[in-house]
């Protein structure tokens, strides 16, 4: 069988933390091929930063670490120059990706000299809370966004079913050296995020343990049931 890897997203929120990491021992069991998006973004204080990290630091090889701003569609809602230092902070625990958004490093030579110096494997990210944008345009996004990495993150806002299917038409607009991961957010969204690397070439696509962290969002264990369908259909 062809594995078809899903990352589960993860608000990190201090009085939930040894639930989180209960319940990330159980997945685990079930599924060690199972990757983990933890959002530091959902912490109200980060004086116990090192705390956590030391916590989940069995993960972080198969962890993508993300600090969203509220202007990002994230929580984060202090300084720009302080969620920049926090990075920094994340960025050299080494995590197997660093999540940031292209609209940040693209303005931030600085940082984008420290990520590239201390050679940290990121993640770009580009988000669309509005609609989708004509996949020409995102092409050409694209086309940015790989100067800073080789792993691109592209959402949208699916507003009609052909919206899902410009952005499931990347995948064929690029070349496979890319790591593209691209779905859409909405209702109309939610078959990209089920097809994305089981027709696409999507690395992993996201789910969450429970809450929905985004629109549209599936649980792990509705997403593992719909790669079952195709698993059984198609023989991936």
């Amino acid at each position: 069988m062809l594995k078809k890897k899903i990352c589960i997203s993860i608000p990190i929120i201090e009085t939930e933390l040894n639930d989180i990491v209960n319940k990330l021992v159980q997945i685990q069991k079930k599924d060690s091929n199972i990757l983990m998006e933890f959002r530091f973004d959902y912490l109200q204080e980060f004086s116990y930063l090192e705390d956590i990290l030391e916590k989940i630091s069995k993960y972080k090889n198969q962890s993508i670490y993300t600090l969203r701003s509220i202007n990002e569609g994230g929580k984060f809602n202090k300084g720009e120059k302080e969620r920049i230092d926090l990075m920094k902070k994340l960025a050299m625990v080494r995590p197997m990706l660093l999540d940031l958004e292209y609209t940040t490093i693209s303005k931030d030579n600085e940082l984008a000299d420290f990520i590239d110096n201390n050679n940290v494997t990121t993640l770009i990210s580009w988000h669309d809370f509005i609609g989708t944008p004509r996949k020409e345009e995102l092409i050409d996004l694209i086309d940015k966004m790989r100067i800073f990495s080789n792993y691109i993150k592209i959402v949208t806002t699916a507003k009609t079913i052909d919206d899902s299917i410009n952005v499931m038409q990347l995948y064929n607009a690029i070349d496979s050296s890319l790591n593209l991961i691209a779905f859409s957010m909405g209702e109309l969204g939610i078959i990209t995020r089920i097809l994305c690397n089981i027709v696409g070439d999507s690395p992993f696509t996201y789910a969450t343990i429970d809450k929905a962290v985004a629109p549209g969002q599936l649980t792990i264990d509705q997403m593992e049931t719909f790669h079952e369908f195709f698993h059984k259909k198609f023989i991936l």
